[in-house]
């Protein structure tokens, strides 16, 4: 039987339950990124545990009481129609009431799942008394787009009342939005406050903010190694490509490079598989190279939209490192990764035309690749236009 599941929190302790119980208690663990079974346990007077407290409690419209008989396993379908029309019934002025119906509208149990419904109750219950899990489940809807339409603005409204409470999850939720808004001096300001319960999610976001705004990168990796020491694959996937082509003041280290990329590639973590070829590639002589497989997973990258797979195909071509050199497959390559608006494909075409690699010798081509690579940005080519002779 299904049990409704609920954001860590729910305030349901205050609520009487009857004049012959003592009281009703929602038993749930706290956890910052995960949701709970609400298991409510409800003991008479005398202490004896109710084993079946529908049997027991005469019928109220009291909110404890109700979601007894929804949660019970051994209700009937009908009693529990009958105890969610109660819950509404008297919802209209009950925070917790209206959080609960827009639970059960946003998970689907018992009724059927309606996450426009699910944002109407959860904007009462947060419109009455500032609750504290509509704030949250409301403002997880609005990031989303669930249920309506997206809305960063009172998300991040409805998030700061609570982080002003001190609800963790809220400032966990808070963070991110600054995060995939951009805005990453405020997810620093979010996640460097004293005390604040860090997890490897949170110090993963703020590293990166960190990097981002060029700041304490020290802090930065120190963080990212942390976080990958608890196996958070996206901070394997930074740190790989740190190594790899020595970012942020650190040396190019092939090994290390592989050991985080192969972290994050055994994840799935997406484009990991994908950089550890690339570094296969440049690194031959280290990394022992499968190239068939390589060139197969680079066409199906190529076929699956990756726009820069046709590139390093030309390159395997075009050097011969890896491969046998093959310039009209390189060329093939090169053309269709310039399709694709790449500026040095584009210049590498130019040097095959000019060279006679792969086709017939031709500097009018070459001039071509040459202007086109220059017009998409190329550096190099730029210079070279600018100092041809008229």
């Amino acid at each position: 039987m299904k049990r409704v599941l609920f954001p860590s929190l729910i305030v349901l302790i205050s609520c009487s339950a009857d004049k012959d119980t003592e009281s009703v208690k929602s038993i749930s663990k706290i956890d910052n990124n995960s949701e709970h079974i609400v298991v409510l346990k409800t003991k008479e007077k005398n202490n004896s545990s109710i084993t079946s407290p529908i049997k027991k409690l005469d019928f109220q419209p009291s909110l404890a009481k109700n979601i007894i008989i929804i949660e019970n396993s051994s209700s009937t379908d009908e009693e529990r129609v009958k105890a969610i029309n109660n819950i509404k019934s008297f919802s209209d002025n009950n925070s917790d009431a209206l959080f609960y119906l827009g639970n059960l509208y946003e998970k689907g149990h018992w009724l059927e799942q309606s996450e426009s419904q699910a944002r109407d109750y959860y904007n009462q219950a947060a419109n009455i008394d500032s609750h504290v899990l509509s704030h949250y489940s409301l403002a997880l809807m609005l990031i989303d787009g669930r249920g309506g339409k997206v809305n960063l603005e009172k998300a991040e409204h409805l998030l700061k009342v609570n982080h002003d409470k001190n609800h963790a999850p809220s400032t966990y939720s808070l963070g991110y939005l600054y995060f995939i808004s951009d805005n990453f001096e405020k997810c620093i300001d979010v996640f460097s406050v004293k005390d604040f319960n860090a997890n490897e999610y949170s110090n993963y976001l703020l590293a990166i903010s960190l990097l981002k705004t060029d700041q304490d990168i020290q802090r930065a990796l120190t963080l990212l190694n942390t976080s990958a020491e608890k196996e958070h694959g996206y901070s394997h996937l930074t740190l790989g490509k740190i190594y790899q082509y020595g970012l942020y003041g650190k040396e190019i280290d092939v090994k290390k490079g592989y050991f985080h990329l192969n972290k994050a590639a055994e994840q799935n973590i997406p484009k990991a598989n994908y950089e550890l070829m690339l570094l296969s590639i440049e690194y031959p002589d280290i990394i022992d190279t499968d190239t068939n497989n390589i060139i197969k997973q680079l066409e199906k990258e190529d076929k699956n939209g990756n726009l820069d797979a046709s590139f390093q195909l030309a390159k395997i071509y075009d050097q011969g490192r890896i491969s046998k050199q093959d310039y009209k497959k390189a060329l093939f390559w090169y053309h269709k990764s310039a399709k694709n608006g790449n500026n040095l494909a584009m210049y590498n075409l130019a040097s095959m035309y000019a060279n006679g690699d792969g086709a017939e010798e031709s500097l009018d081509k070459a001039e071509h690749w040459l202007k086109e690579s220059a017009k998409y940005g190329n550096k190099k080519a730029i210079e070279l236009l600018e100092n041809l002779p008229e």
